[in-house]
Parts: C-alpha cells; sequence; structure tokens
C-alpha cells in the first residue's frame, strides 16, 4: 500500500517533471540542442495533455481519492510511463548543424560508437511510453466505469428498498391504517 500511495504523491509531480526531461533531459549532459529540439516543442506539449488526461483519470476515481493510492495496475503502468520517459530524455539523438548528433547516452557511454544503439533504446522507449500510455488510459478507464457502475447499482437498490417501505433503508416499519390522518393541500386559485 505504500508503493501505490508514493505513486499518488508523484502523479501530478511527474506530470510536468516528465516532459520537461524529455524535453531538456540531453542539455544537462552537454548534448546541443539542434533540430530535434524544434519538434520536440510540438511534441512534448502532447506528452504533457496525454499523461495530464491519464492521471485526471486515475485521480478522478472515488476509491484513488479515497484511500489516497492507485491500484496495482495503474502502478505497473505508470512504472512503465516513466521509465519511458525518463529513457526518452536520456537516449534522444541530437546535433545541431555545427556539431556531431549525440545524446546524454552517448555522452556518458563515449562517443559516436554507442550512437545507433541510443537511437534503437530511444524508438524503444518512445514506444514503451506511448503503449504504457494509453494502456493506462484505457485501464483507468476502465476501472472507472466499474466503480460508477457499482456505485449506481447500490444507490438504485437503496432507492428502490426505501420505494418500497421495507429495510432499513426506508427507516419505519410501513402504516397500512385506514384510520390515520389524511391531509389535503388544494392550491388557491
Amino acid at each position: 500500500m505504500t508503493m501505490r500511495r508514493v505513486f499518488y504523491r508523484l502523479l501530478w509531480v511527474a506530470v510536468f517533471a516528465l516532459p520537461l526531461w524529455v524535453l531538456l533531459g540531453r542539455a544537462f549532459f552537454g548534448v546541443p540542442l539542434g533540430l530535434q529540439f524544434v519538434g520536440q516543442l510540438l511534441l512534448v506539449p502532447l506528452l504533457f495533455v496525454g499523461q495530464a488526461i491519464a492521471t485526471g483519470v486515475v485521480v478522478g476515481r472515488r476509491s484513488v481519492r479515497r484511500s489516497r493510492a492507485v491500484s496495482w495496475p495503474d502502478a505497473g503502468l505508470l512504472t512503465l510511463s516513466w521509465l519511458g520517459q525518463l529513457g526518452l530524455g536520456f537516449f534522444i539523438v541530437d546535433g545541431s548543424a555545427g556539431s556531431t548528433s549525440a545524446s546524454a547516452f552517448t555522452q556518458v557511454a563515449g562517443g559516436a560508437s554507442s550512437l545507433d544503439l541510443s537511437t534503437a533504446l530511444f524508438a524503444l522507449c518512445a514506444v514503451v511510453t506511448i503503449a504504457a500510455g494509453v494502456g493506462l488510459f484505457a485501464c483507468a478507464l476502465w476501472q472507472f466505469a466499474r466503480e460508477a457502475r457499482a456505485r449506481m447499482a447500490s444507490s438504485l437498490a437503496d432507492l428502490e428498498r426505501a420505494a418500497s417501505g421495507t429495510g432499513a433503508a426506508a427507516g419505519r416499519v410501513p402504516r397500512h391504517d385506514h384510520d390515520a390522518p389524511v391531509i389535503t393541500i388544494t392550491p388557491r386559485g
């Protein structure tokens, strides 16, 4: 339960921090921001919006808000999505016209020999991020619908018990006394 609560607390932080990491992660390792950065200026906001929507659906569930913990499927998909985004910022290859292409990984691993591996790992991270994000949204929406259906069924059962006059929902024993007073309200007019 503790780990699921940690995920709950990190949800909105990750919505802002991880897209920023994808946008600027390689700059921390001394990689020049080149043409890839221009493309990311257009795509990273989509990543932010998609992650914010999926997070909103997760937090929108009453069980998550009440327990302040995400479900285990949410935790697994969030882990995949977050690891994928961390990898995107680390493996994305960029370079300007005046310098060679590089990524944070190639800076750490030692040069151009790891450029192909960095590109392949970036592609893998992109697929994992997209698949986990779509999976998180679908899973959270399914859980949301399941919880809403259960609450609706419970409410309808309570209303039915109250309307029939039986059970604890009515709060009293029904009276079938024909001698009971009848109050009639007639409108003025």
